[in-house]
């Protein structure tokens, strides 16, 4: 028989499940995409998304798929992370839907750790029990936790928050004994950790915390304290443990700092060290005001979000002023509030890492929060209990109490069920990023990329030039807007852009490369072959930029030059379609049949669906009277794309030269009917061969 214990511990788990499922399931996960960071971490990423694995890349790369040396790299390494999304492509391909759900069944998890961890201390005048549940609740129900949690990349966040709650699990389990298997196991699992996401460094520093508060050390006067403190050898092993880890994770990366733009992070680019500070101070104070009131929830807090903060008597430092007013009160009465300096303690010590004490590439990251809010939870529900204790013989004041918490959590699932529905898709997401940010550079920007993809041109111009307006500084934002000009035919525009884009960043080997592809549509050759020279002195192995210099000398008719120019952009990346099929297209005018073919079956073994080799391929094949071979090619290609009028004219005249007549009539009336003002060769070649027929019946009946 099950006790009344375990069916009540069974129950409160249950619902904290059903929690997590309510907030984040269905609505979160059907129709679910790739948002925003997701594209770059996985869609793009070869190491994610390129079989067979290759190890060597991934623990070589940073998150974002760039070697860790390079200049370009934002020092991100998280190979674990990466190595999971790598598997899970290769069992299930690349499908936002399930990455989602894992991240779901780890935030499960991550709360039921949580209630564990609360149900297991030992805080006096305090009912764990009853702690753990309502901390669990708001910790499951959490706005803040959407961005971890229904974007892909914040698998990073997941994993660092399972680990930490495991490593705390293990210091509550030995807390009445000093265990060197658990400190390292501690150590180990914080290794593991970083691989994950770097921010795990600050595991052991929240376990020694831990330990602190579970052995009762804060209620000893304060010079034993300080005693304990530097002689025990626990503590000394996980900070000299720490510093051994981050030695070595320094090591790796060569001891070189991230690059970060000014666009990424205003402040800690600002050269003024008081407005640094000041605007610093007030990010800690909005971090905390994101936890506590959770309305306004942004995926980029970027330029415009936050205005800087440039003198002391700007207004915002009040709330500053307030945030350290009331931690030095709580410090003060720590001994009468040892679970509230817990909470605070294990919301402060894992967000250190993106507290500006090192340059990071955000202003504020939403998804950065989630491990610090487990600390937030337990401050804020033992606080909630205190008052409620205060007051508990009253009835009146506890049935108050708990219809606000039940309230909370209620509003709490509502606010986190829509904020989840913002994330399915990036449109829904930048849009309701423009409601909280309307100034916010960055998020126009965005919806202009969107925009542009999505082929209202109209909308991709207005918010590329409300980014530049709000910004005059932004190089990415000026060259797509000079690229869109491009696109439309207005020239002289599109290179002002560009070199507007190129005044601000020198450097910029992409704006370099635009502006030889503007240059060489203006027939301005030797101006063209000097910017993608130019651009190839910023970044060697640019495979595009060979594959565009090829068509300025395919354009200048030096056929030979176009042809090694495409090849060596191949060589540098398979996967370049335009390239292959740019090659394979001279070769079958030149006539050479046999190094199409040898090349075409080169580049599918790299792009096995890519329709325009398929398409090269099977007309080569046609020309060599192989027609079964072309003829699957031809199927397979139209599979891929059924409603265009040029794969099937092309079988028709397969079937023409094959003798199957009726085959190429039916092809030449589909590629017709799908486009009849286009479909010129269709026609005629339907025409010659109704009259053939014509003449053949004639002639039976003579």
């Amino acid at each position: 028989m099950m006790s009344f214990g375990q069916l009540h511990g069974l129950t409160c788990q249950a619902i904290l499940v059903l929690m997590c499922l309510i907030c984040y399931g269905c609505g979160g996960l059907s129709g679910a995409k790739f948002v925003f960071d997701d594209t770059v971490a996985i869609v793009r990423n070869k190491d994610v998304n390129s079989l067979p694995t290759n190890l060597t890349a991934i623990f070589t790369n940073d998150f974002w798929g760039a070697s860790l040396l390079s200049e370009d790299s934002h020092k991100s390494f998280r190979p674990l992370t990466t190595l999971m999304f790598h598997y899970e492509y290769a069992l299930m391909g690349l499908n936002a839907g399930h990455m989602k759900f894992l991240n779901l069944l780890l935030h499960c998890l991550n709360t039921l750790l949580l209630w564990r961890l609360v149900r297991s201390l030992y805080i006096q005048e305090i009912n764990t029990d009853r702690w753990a549940i309502i901390s669990a609740a708001l910790f499951a129900t959490h706005p803040i936790h959407t961005e971890a949690v229904s974007g892909v990349v914040g698998r990073a966040e997941l994993m660092f928050g399972l680990i930490h709650l495991l490593c705390l699990l293990l210091v509550v389990a030995n807390v009445e004994r000093q265990s060197w298997t658990s400190i390292a196991l501690i150590l180990a699992l914080t290794g593991i950790g970083m691989l994950f996401k770097e921010s795990a460094i600050t595991i052991p520093i929240s376990c020694v915390l831990l330990d602190y508060f579970q052995n009762g050390y804060y209620m000893l006067p304060f010079r034993d304290q300080e005693r304990i403190l530097r002689t025990r050898l626990s503590y000394l092993v996980c900070v000299a443990g720490t510093a051994s880890l981050l030695l070595a994770r320094l090591w790796w990366q060569n001891f070189e700092a991230p690059q970060f733009k000014e666009v990424d992070n205003p402040i800690a680019h600002n050269e003024h060290i008081l407005t640094r500070v000041l605007s610093q101070q007030y990010l800690l104070v909005m971090n905390l005001w994101l936890m506590l009131c959770p309305q306004w929830l942004c995926y980029d807090w970027a330029l415009g979000c936050v205005k800087l903060v440039t003198s002391i008597w700007d207004l915002r430092l009040q709330g500053v002023i307030g945030f350290y007013s009331i931690l030095l009160v709580a410090l003060m009465h720590f001994r009468r509030l040892p679970g509230l300096m817990l909470g605070l303690g294990l919301t402060i010590i894992p967000f250190l890492p993106a507290s500006g004490i090192i340059r990071v590439g955000f202003v504020i990251a939403e998804r950065t929060l989630y491990v610090p809010s487990i600390g937030f939870c337990l401050m804020s529900i033992y606080g909630f209990l205190y008052w409620y204790d205060q007051g508990f013989n009253k009835t009146h004041w506890s049935t108050m109490m708990q219809g606000m918490l039940l309230m909370l959590i209620a509003v709490m699932m509502m606010r986190t069920r829509q904020r989840t529905i913002d994330w399915l898709n990036e449109e829904q997401l930048f849009k309701s990023a423009l409601q909280v940010c309307p100034d916010n550079a960055k998020v126009h920007y965005n919806i202009a990329r969107l925009a542009t993809d999505t082929g209202n041109n109209s909308k991709a111009f207005h918010h590329y030039h409300r980014a530049i307006d709000l910004y005059p500084a932004y190089e990415s934002a000026l060259m797509n807007l000079g690229n869109l000009y491009r696109e439309h035919g207005q020239l002289e525009t599109a290179e002002k852009f560009i070199r507007l884009a190129l005044e601000v960043y020198p450097a910029f080997p992409v704006a370099w490369m635009n502006l030889g592809i503007v240059q060489s549509a203006q027939k301005k050759y030797s101006q063209a072959l000097a910017s993608y020279e130019r651009a190839l002195s910023y970044r060697a192995n640019y495979a595009v930029c060979f594959y565009n210099m090829g068509n300025l000398y395919l354009e200048q008719q030096l056929y030979a030059e176009a042809l090694h120019h495409w090849q060596h952009a191949v060589a540098l990346n398979p996967k370049q379609p335009k390239a292959w099929a740019n090659i394979l297209t001279m070769l079958d005018n030149r006539a050479l049949y046999e190094d199409a073919l040898r090349l075409s079956s080169q580049a599918l073994t790299h792009m096995p669906d890519e329709v325009s080799i398929l398409f090269i391929r099977a007309n080569v094949l046609g020309k060599q009277k192989h027609y079964m071979e072309a003829e699957a090619l031809y199927k397979r290609v139209i599979q891929l794309a059924p409603h265009n009028m040029l794969y099937h004219t092309n079988l028709g005249v397969l079937y023409h030269r094959w003798d199957k007549l009726q085959e190429a009539i039916e092809e030449y009336q589909t590629a017709i009917s799908l486009n009849a003002a286009r479909a010129i060769t269709a026609r005629e070649n339907l025409a010659k061969l109704i009259k053939r027929l014509e003449r053949e019946a004639q002639m039976k009946h003579q």
